[in-house]
């Protein structure tokens, strides 16, 4: 392969790793506080959370469990009651591509760069 060649592979690969991992971005959750009980919050399990405390305590760590007062992470649990703000980090939801049509449009775009390029210097008149 030529310089140019590895050149373009390498940006493909990096374009489709970039792309493949989606976007995840920093969510509020909504904390109902109403009449002295706290709602549970729409949290899953597996989901990475900052939760900022009445008390002025910020802490970060993915659910574990959800349980009906709390959100529980390794050594974490944090009450409802507690929680001053809660943030949940989320892939992108709507604009989320899956991975197979990402791959599919990046192996679209090399197989056209390749067609295109026509493989590099040579050819040439002779005269």
């Amino acid at each position: 392969m030529t310089t140019s060649s590895w050149r373009r592979a390498i940006a493909l690969i990096a374009v489709t790793a970039f792309l493949a991992t989606g976007c995840a971005s920093l969510q509020p959750v909504a904390l109902n506080h109403a009449s002295g009980h706290v709602e549970r919050p729409a949290v899953n399990v597996g989901e990475s959370v900052i939760v900022k405390t009445t008390a002025g305590q910020t802490r970060k760590f993915t659910v574990t469990s959800v349980e009906d007062d709390a959100l529980v992470g390794k050594g974490v649990r944090v009450p409802y009651a507690e929680m001053a703000s809660l943030d949940v980090s989320r892939q992108g939801g709507e604009h989320k591509m899956s991975t197979g049509l990402i791959v599919g449009i990046v192996i679209g775009v090399a197989a056209l760069a390749v067609a295109l390029g026509g493989g590099g210097g040579g050819g040439g008149s002779g005269y």
